[in-house]
């Protein structure tokens, strides 16, 4: 995953990160196996954060703090369905990731644009 990151970031895409995680445990988690500094915005949700605050919420957070408008130069990467609806209610294309929790009938059910079996198949579907 860090090569992935850094390959990504060399070729010039900024990435974000939108999980249902509590904001405070993604920011830990992520600074613990060091893949923080390939991050422009961390986004989870707040301990308090109030009732219905969807994926979509988290997802629309993201793009807004990273000031992404058009939304044709963006992509949810996600291991659930979650993920991959939390970017349909936004407008976004999503890539369903085999290497996760979920599997590819989960993500085909959802809906995703496209389904990566591994990393360095999601890094070929984001550099093309």
């Amino acid at each position: 995953i860090p090569e992935l990151l850094q390959t990504l970031r060399d070729h010039g895409h900024r990435l974000l990160v939108a999980t249902s995680k509590p904001q405070i445990f993604a920011e830990r988690i992520l600074h613990h196996f060091g893949l923080a500094r390939y991050f422009t915005h961390i986004c989870g949700v707040a301990l308090q954060a109030p009732r219905g605050y969807s994926k979509a919420d988290v997802i629309r957070e993201a793009l807004a703090k990273a000031g992404v408008t058009d939304l044709s130069t963006a992509v949810m990467v996600g291991d659930r369905h979650h993920d991959i609806d939390g970017a349909k209610a936004v407008g976004l294309d999503s890539i369903g990731v085999l290497y996760g929790y979920g599997d590819r009938e989960e993500h085909e059910t959802a809906g995703a644009d496209a389904i990566a079996e591994s990393v360095t198949a999601l890094c070929k579907v984001l550099l093309k």
